[in-house]
């Protein structure tokens, strides 16, 4: 199975005035147009889907909905997955990807520091390795998702170099 792990793109400040519930903190217009390229980006590169999940936050549904917007599928099929909230646990993306275990393919739009420790959960790395995942970096790991924490990273891709191919 490939699995994709995209941090959100680019949101507002935390600001407890503005965004009391942090899960309601959106994008900002230059995160969405930023995410569009990046997009792009993966489209180019002939990254595809079968199922998508983000963390029910509103930044990674605006971010998956960008995603779905270019590839032309409709947004309804993007699913919440508690597992991505921030603070769950890594080991909990093995359940939600046994769920999916027909899919070939799977895009997972998360958040940080979380996505850099299901990078590390999912390929078996030592508590030394450090993951530097920039907002709408997208990362592809290789995975039975029937064993535990046997991954191979294949690539990690910041979001500049996403947003410079064409």
């Amino acid at each position: 199975m490939e699995v994709y792990l995209l941090r959100h793109g680019l949101a507002y400040e935390r600001d407890a005035k503005k965004f009391p519930d942090d899960r309601q903190r959106p994008l900002t217009i230059e995160g969405l147009e930023k995410m569009r390229e990046i997009v792009r980006g993966m489209l180019k590169l002939g990254v595809e889907f079968d199922a998508i999940f983000d963390s029910g936050y509103v930044r990674t549904r605006q971010t998956a909905e960008a995603v779905t917007d270019a590839y032309r599928v409709d947004s309804r099929d993007i699913q919440a997955a508690p597992a991505l909230e921030p603070e769950s646990s890594p080991s909990e993306l093995l359940a939600l990807l046994k769920t999916v275990k027909d899919s070939q393919r799977v895009l997972l739009v998360g958040h940080e520091p979380h996505l850099s420790a299901a990078v590390k959960h999912l390929t078996g790395a030592s508590d030394g390795v450090s993951v530097d995942f920039k907002k709408g970096a997208l990362c592809r790991i290789d995975l039975d998702p029937k064993k535990k924490a046997n991954g191979t990273l294949v690539w990690l891709l910041p979001p500049k170099a996403l947003r410079k191919i064409r």
